[in-house]
């Protein structure tokens, strides 16, 4: 840890070093001599990308004194630092963003120290004017260059960063021309290494740095020299690069000697050019292997949106094919356990069973086994059969039930009777055990079955293609970046004709409906904040946005008591199962009270976690009428599902032993009927399953059979919910309760309750 920790310093330390570095050289591109206007354009631009303010600061007070301690150098720098900490803590005392304009307004008002040195007269102003604005266009791109190299770190860079960066390229080298230690232009070091660098990347790119980087450096001796050097080594760099590195160095140092001998480029031509060419070469030659990697790696332009599409469906695919294979698996085991299923003998082979055990248990040792077995056997055998056949059907015999030729026959017709009663209890409860087994079984097929269901669906979301969209993402960032809002990185991304958006914005600047109104506009759609996650980076978040579904909904819930109860044996439920769809259910416990309570939120918590699990609706129903089948105790729940697809308003109903629903429209109402037997009951259900285009403003109505039973018919509550005018569902809810409890003179004869569920149109 302490090793890290000091190397986490020295990496610091290393970069504010090259930020002074970088601050002296932009201060000694100087215009007619002046101290003034590059230098604090670097100043801005580091505190904007989020820089520690007071260090960068300190760098450039630095950065300014080295070239004297005169009393304009001090005023002009103090200046413009106390002025900019001024503007920026206002902006951090009252939460607000500062945008790019504001920075070149501030930009402007800081050089009133250097206005006031520099304006002795009329032409001074206007000159000092022209070295502010010439500043501020200056500051303009090294914002712009700086923003793209904390964003896309030099790659991807768009033709409005590239010409901010060669800009900016220009003016360093402008700057560093004015270092000649021993009579060695280190810009000549340092641009011979870049375009070797830079030829490794994209020849284009260097052949137009190699332009920008002599442009620049002629700006400082007005000739032409620099400009022609730089090119033709570059034209070098381009053919010798790629073979023997002495080769390289020896042709670099030929087209050094032509530039400055033959061409006379140079009003004063220096033997020191070619050290200078010379270092340039062995920097890039001798540099290790690794360095230049991760040199180029940094630079280098990268397609990243088709391979990170190319890579991502890729991987997709694999896990589509994956998902299946376990999917498969899970079908076969489904039908592992149906076929376990052993299932009830027919009573015809029943009887015959019970009768032939009956025989051996209770004749073998009787002394007329050969009378009635042998001689009279068919008789006998009928006689049996006939027996057992109403044992199962009672349970249980007594004498009454024997026919008279069998007791007259049997000499011990009470042990007969004994063993059969015996057996036949054996029986059931064998065959109970078999049912309930069985039963097991074909929940857990039904489950299995179900998993592989939701995989199937799952493989089939992964395989959808996503499509990437560079152009909207530049979009997207430059937007962000005009309303002052710092997006480091964004990620776009088009899946199923829906556009997904992850970015990493500054926490400062997470103004929820600023980024809403943003993004929306640019991306042409109404969009969402889905949700807002820590990000790994210090002081920024992951913020994830899709288009707002077209639909929204409010509800009401209306609930009373049956009159003496203590507790209602309905209960309801409402919650989100995804991004886009919502279940709503209505559960209603036969009878009222305590157990009735149990029983129904038992049956709505199986629904509901089932259905957040993914299971679709037809797995769900078998799965909880079984599990409530095989309870100890009897657990019967009436059940009103209501699933709401928020992306097209349709609505699937499923009810289970529940009363009538409505659907209230703006000039009608329309009855949802009601099917099935209550859950628990039979094995098999088979549920009445609604599915319906909700419009804005449409009700869904779910009531308990207590409300139902307090109006004449369904027909009378069908008319007291159409006429009734309100667009609130609480109080169509409330409405409706009270009419009921009304019609039952304010005692109620069963547990009432309302779940009205309204849809709106959010777009």
């Amino acid at each position: 840890m302490e090793i890290a920790r000091k190397k986490a310093i020295a990496l610091k330390l290393a970069k504010y070093i090259m930020y002074l570095l970088v601050m002296i050289v932009l201060n000694s591109a100087t215009l007619n001599g002046n101290l003034q206007p590059f230098g604090f354009a670097m100043f801005f631009a580091l505190i904007w990308c989020n820089q520690n303010i007071f260090l960068v600061s300190i760098i450039y007070f630095l950065s300014c004194i080295v070239f004297g301690f005169t009393e304009q150098i001090l005023v002009c720098s103090i200046t413009t630092i106390l002025l900019f900490l001024f503007f920026y803590f206002l902006h951090y005392k009252f939460k607000k963003p500062l945008n790019i304009w504001l920075i070149l307004v501030y930009g402007f008002l800081c050089q009133v120290g250097f206005l006031y040195y520099t304006s002795n007269s009329v032409d001074g102003l206007y000159l000092s004017l022209a070295y502010v604005t010439v500043g501020l266009i200056f500051l303009l791109a090294t914002l712009s260059f700086f923003q793209a190299v904390v964003k896309k770190k030099f790659r991807n860079f768009n033709l409005e960063e590239c010409v901010c960066a060669g800009l900016f390229l220009a003016v360093f080298s402008l700057g560093l021309s004015n270092f000649e230690p021993f009579h060695i232009a280190l810009v000549q070091i340092f641009a011979i290494f870049l375009l070797i660098l830079l030829k490794n990347v994209n020849k284009t790119t260097m052949f137009l740095a190699a332009i920008t980087m002599g442009l620049g450096t002629s700006l400082n001796t007005f000739f032409a020299g620099y400009l022609y050097l730089f090119c033709g080594l570059a034209v070098i760099i381009c053919v010798f690069s790629d073979k023997n590195p002495l080769l390289l160095i020896f042709s670099a140092l030929l087209c050094d000697l032509f530039v400055g001998l033959y061409i006379q480029a140079f009003p004063v031509y220096h033997f020191q050019s070619l050290i200078a060419t010379f270092l340039g070469c062995a920097a890039y030659v001798f540099l290790p292997k690794n360095c230049k990697e991760t040199l180029i790696y940094l630079i280098a332009s990268s397609e990243k949106g088709t391979l990170v599409e190319n890579v991502v469906n890729a991987q997709a695919k694999k896990l589509n094919r994956k998902i299946l294979e376990t999917a498969e698996i899970f079908t076969e085991l489904e039908n592992l356990f149906t076929s376990m299923s052993r299932g009830q003998m027919t009573q015809e082979e029943v009887v015959s069973i019970i009768t032939q055990e009956l025989v051996q248990k209770s004749c073998q040792d009787c002394k007329d086994k050969n009378r009635c077995l042998r001689l009279t056997s068919n008789e006998t055998m009928e006689l049996l059969h006939d027996l057992v056949f109403i044992a199962l059907q009672k349970g249980k015999l007594t004498l009454v039930d024997v026919e008279s030729r069998l007791s007259s026959k049997c000499i011990r017709i009470n042990t007969l009777l004994t063993q059969l009663n015996a057996m036949v209890e054996e029986f059931n409860k064998y065959q109970n055990s078999i049912t309930k087994a069985d039963t097991s079984r074909r929940a857990v097929a039904k489950s299995l079955g179900g998993v592989s269901t939701i995989l199937q669906e799952l493989a089939s979301n992964v395989d959808n293609q996503i499509r990437l969209d560079s152009q909207l993402e530049k979009n997207i960032q430059e937007e962000l970046t005009y309303e002052g809002i710092l997006c480091r990185e964004i990620l776009l991304y088009e899946k199923d004709k829906n556009i997904i958006i992850n970015m990493l914005i500054k926490n400062e600047n997470l103004l929820k409906s600023k980024l809403i109104n943003i993004v929306s506009k640019v991306a042409k759609q109404k969009m969402i904040i889905s949700s807002i996650e820590v990000s790994t980076t210090p002081h920024f978040s992951t913020v994830i946005m899709k288009p707002q579904p077209k639909f929204d909904i409010t509800y009401g819930i209306s609930c009373r008591t049956k009159s003496g109860s203590e507790s209602s044996g309905d209960t309801h439920s409402f919650n989100r199962i995804d991004d886009d769809k919502f279940i709503f259910a209505l559960c209603d416990g036969m009878g009222s009270g305590e157990k009735a309570r149990l029983a129904s939120e038992l049956s709505i918590g199986i629904i509901e976690n089932l259905y957040r699990a993914g299971f679709n609706s037809e797995t769900i129903i078998d799965c909880t009428n079984n599990l409530l089948t095989m309870s100890a105790t009897e657990v019967f729940s009436a059940i009103d599902i209501g699933v709401i697809d928020l992306k097209n308003g349709i609505c699937d109903i499923i009810k289970i032993g529940a009363p009538v629903g409505y659907i209230k429209h703006n000039d009608s109402t329309e009855i949802v009927q009601a099917g099935a037997l209550p859950l628990g009951i039979l094995e098999e259900l088979r549920p009445s399953t609604t599915k319906t285009a909700l419009c804005h403003g449409d009700y869904v109505v779910f009531l308990s059979d207590g409300i139902l039973d307090a109006f004449e018919d369904e027909t009378a509550l069908q008319t007291f919910i159409n006429n009734f005018d309100t667009k609130n569902p609480q109080t169509l809810s409330d409405a409706i309760l009270n009419e009921a409890v009304h019609l039952n003179h304010d005692a109620p004869n069963d547990d009432m309750t309302v779940f009205v569920v309204r849809t709106l149109n959010k777009i």
